[in-house]
């Protein structure tokens, strides 16, 4: 099961048309619309009328998985950021942010073999992707440029380790489904797939200006910083279907190493390491890879299918967890996978679950509990991994403190005499800032 899979099979049915017998102009587009709503009238999918998009987006997949986002905004809309609309033309304002640059490769060739008025309509739908995936998440598109999108991804004095959360899981999501999913749709007639490239920087408080560029009635809010344009570059030396991340992420949240890797290129014939998006006697900056495919398969709800591409399941064995302020204390929030950060102190309940109710243990079931911690200050306090001294085992539920700084994750196991063992995980992000908690 797939995120999206609305738009792959509308998506086919645009391709595999072999005559385009509407006529051409944009009431073609809103005819053809017309026939696509009565086919999906009976699905939680509906269209607008005179909608200039192919399908209207369907978030609940997004919020069943991944959780609500506290970050979303009410309204979607482009342009100046909402939370920074108040700056006067004069004024200025340092604030972090997170740019993204996201660009869709493919599109071009569509016109060789279809009517403009599907190209637009195909090419359209993509963006629409693109828009509704990082809104979802709390990112702010600031514009569109042909096939690219330029997102920023934060929240006036949140949590800037959350907002980089956030980037990473929409830019995973987009990956996962342009190029798993959708690009099928087009290798199946005979177009070269769709692909898609991500590059995304952050840079702190004190690296970002924030400020109107332009003239009285024909100017935009916008950010002057380094890392908004290394983003942009990180983009463009990406490879097809790839994230390449600046340094600043790394160090902020504690990526783990199994989700990062070094970039290489050709040099003289030979595969030599690029380390660095700028390099300069007073300045480097380093550069690496984000594996989506290792990140989002740490996820329970994902797992790769026998060709190694990835696919949603619903699990009948899952875990619930939610956040509390002391041992045994009350749950204060829920707390979806990797949804954001919690604050070092707090301390998080899983609950084992089966079928979506809480689970009671069988006799013949053996349960144990393991944390797997990442990061600097896990590694010096040397507790990597550890089972709580088994003081939850055979208990259908298990309370961990929150203590270091990074992405970890729990691991339930639950071992059967008569019939195949169950494994859970359920990945969560610490961190020690307490703005936006």
């Amino acid at each position: 099961m797939s995120l999206f899979g609305n738009y792959k099979s509308s998506l086919e049915e645009v391709l595999g048309r072999k005559n385009h017998a509407l006529q051409k102009g944009f009431n073609a587009t809103y005819e053809m619309l017309n026939l696509n709503e009565r086919n999906y009238s009976s699905t939680s999918l509906s269209l607008q009328e005179k909608s200039q998009t192919l399908l209207h987006f369907d978030a609940s997949q997004l919020r069943k998985y991944f959780g609500p986002n506290q970050y979303s905004f009410n309204n979607v809309s482009i342009g100046n950021h909402p939370d920074f609309q108040y700056l006067k033309e004069s004024q200025t304002l340092k604030h972090h942010c997170v740019s993204m640059f996201i660009d869709i490769k493919g599109s071009t060739r569509l016109a060789l073999k279809y009517p403009l008025e599907d190209v637009r309509l195909i090419k359209d739908t993509l963006l629409t992707l693109c828009i509704n995936v990082v809104t979802h998440f709390g990112g702010h598109v600031h514009r569109l440029q042909g096939d690219a999108a330029f997102v920023q991804f934060v929240r006036f004095e949140k949590n800037p380790n959350d907002s980089i959360i956030n980037a990473l899981n929409a830019a995973s999501v987009l990956c996962q489904t342009v190029s798993e999913d959708l690009s099928t749709a087009f290798v199946s007639y005979g177009l070269d797939p769709i692909k898609i490239r991500v590059g995304i920087d952050y840079g702190s408080d004190d690296q970002v200006l924030w400020s109107h560029y332009g003239i009285a009635n024909c100017n935009e809010l916008t950010t002057t910083s380094l890392h908004t344009d290394l983003a942009a570059k990180l983009q463009h030396k990406a490879s097809v279907n790839s994230i390449r991340i600046g340094d600043n992420l790394i160090k902020a949240i504690s990526i783990k190493e199994d989700f990062i890797k070094t970039p290489t290129l050709i040099k003289n014939g030979i595969t030599v390491e690029d380390k660095y998006i700028i390099q300069s006697p007073n300045f480097t900056y380093r550069q690496y890879e984000f594996n989506w495919n290792n990140y989002l398969n740490s996820f329970s709800f994902y797992k790769k299918d026998n060709s190694g591409k990835l696919e949603i399941i619903d699990n009948v064995f899952t875990i619930k967890a939610g956040i509390c302020n002391a041992f045994e204390g009350e749950e204060i929030a829920p707390y979806f996978e990797n949804n954001h950060s919690i604050l070092k102190g707090k301390y998080i309940k899983y609950k084992l679950h089966c079928h979506g109710v809480p689970y009671h243990k069988k006799p013949f079931e053996t349960i144990t509990w393991e944390a797997f911690n990442s990061g600097s200050e896990a590694k010096d306090a040397k507790e990597e991994h550890h089972n709580f001294e088994g003081f939850f085992a055979n208990k259908t539920f298990c309370i961990a403190h929150a203590g270091y700084h990074g992405n970890h994750f729990l691991k339930c196991s639950i071992l059967r005499e008569h019939s195949d063992n169950i494994v859970l995980k359920f990945p969560i992000y610490v961190d020690d800032k307490h703005v936006g908690n």
